[in-house]
């Protein structure tokens, strides 16, 4: 063998290698750091019905289901966690106008043989802002209730909240397996698509929702090309809207909430 042919064949290897490190930076998901911060956990707890209410010194309040038969500290972390993030202005309503698509029990059985854990995020002003701060209060929701599976978290958004799902997606992508936006407007950078690629994602617009559609549209489209099992639903006349559990996804008769199991799970 010359030396010519040494020189390609290094470069060669070092290019496959290269080809390797590219595709394992955009497609393997960073491990999830659990930290504890005292800021982000309970200061004042109220369980009601199936719901806790909870409020934490860093200013950020929500609103937690964890199936009955879980909620238990010998669990072992086994179930998913849908943690759910409303739209401008909609905190008040956000846990009995999208908790319960999660809780109905047809939906629980569907996301796990075990149930779902549901957390209903409010925002601290009338909009979701500041990734870094919910992403550490979803990371102590996990490490204080031992059910839940941190591999296996998705975030669902409407409207602003889906754009900040958008957002917190591409800071940290390694906290959300799945992420689900209905009438999303976030437009994202290069670079913050490429961070968001390992994430798998649900995007859903509306070509009669104006000034939301033509704003969203590119990233939700790329995000369908470039993230693995990802999915974009386009309609012509529905509006402002957010997604449900029986959606079709466009794909045969699959439907979300067989996306959304099938997501959390592989």
């Amino acid at each position: 063998m010359n030396g010519k042919t040494i020189k390609l064949a290094i470069v060669a290897v070092c290019a496959a290698l290269a080809i390797v490190v590219i595709y394992a930076a955009i497609r393997v998901r960073p491990a999830i750091n659990l930290e504890y911060d005292a800021a982000y956990w309970p200061e004042k707890k109220v369980h009601t019905g199936d719901w806790y209410f909870c409020i934490t010194p860093a200013g950020i309040t929500y609103n937690l289901y964890i199936p009955p038969a879980m909620d238990r500290e010998d669990a072992k972390p086994s179930i998913p966690l849908i943690v759910v993030f409303h739209g401008s202005t909609g905190k008040a309503t956000a846990k009995d106008r999208f908790g319960r698509l999660f809780t109905d029990s047809k939906a629980q059985q569907k996301l796990d043989p075990n149930g779902a854990a549901v957390l209903v995020l409010q925002s601290r002003v009338e909009y979701f802002s500041d990734p870094h701060s919910y992403a550490r209060l979803v990371k102590n929701v996990v490490m204080e209730h031992r059910c839940i599976d941190k591999e296996r978290i998705a975030g669902y958004g409407f409207s602003q909240g889906a754009a900040f799902v958008h957002e917190l997606s591409m800071y940290e992508p390694g906290l959300f397996r799945a992420a689900v936006t209905g009438s999303s407007y976030y437009t994202a950078s290069p670079w913050q698509l490429l961070r968001a690629s390992r994430v798998r994602f649900y995007g859903a617009l509306s070509r009669n929702d104006q000034g939301i559609y033509e704003q969203g549209v590119g990233t939700a489209r790329a995000l369908a090309v470039i993230c693995p099992k990802s999915r974009y639903v386009e309609y012509e006349t529905r509006g402002h809207f957010f997604v449900e559990m029986r959606d079709k996804t466009g794909h045969g008769d699959e439907t979300f909430e067989d996306w959304l199991a099938s997501a959390l799970s592989q």
